[in-house]
C-alpha cells in the first residue's frame, strides 16, 4: 500500500519520538501542566481573586495527573497508527 504525503511525514516522524519515549511524555506532560497553571492565571487576573500559592499547586497536580493520561493515550494512538501504517493494512 503507498502512503500518502501525509502518512509518510507521520511515520518519518513518529520513527524518531517513539525511540525516545520518556523525552515524548514529559513534553506532553509539560505542556498540560503549563496550560492548566496558565489558565488558572489568567482566570486570577480576569476576576481579580487572591493569588493562593496552593491553588496553583492543585491546578499544577491536576495538570500533571491529566498530562500523565494524555501522554499515554496519544503515544498509544500514535503507536497503533504507526503499526497500521507499517504492516499497510
Amino acid at each position: 500500500m503507498r502512503l500518502n504525503e501525509k502518512d509518510r511525514k507521520f511515520v518519518k516522524d513518529w520513527q524518531v519520538k517513539r525511540a525516545s519515549k520518556v523525552s515524548f511524555f514529559l513534553g506532553v506532560i509539560l505542556q498540560i501542566v503549563l496550560l492548566t497553571v496558565t489558565y488558572k492565571l489568567v482566570l486570577t487576573f480576569i476576576f481579580k481573586e487572591i493569588f493562593d500559592l496552593y491553588i496553583f499547586l492543585e491546578y499544577a497536580i491536576f495538570g500533571l495527573v491529566l498530562g500523565l493520561v494524555m501522554a499515554f493515550l496519544k503515544y498509544r494512538m500514535n503507536e497503533k497508527r504507526y503499526k497500521r501504517l507499517k504492516s499497510g493494512k
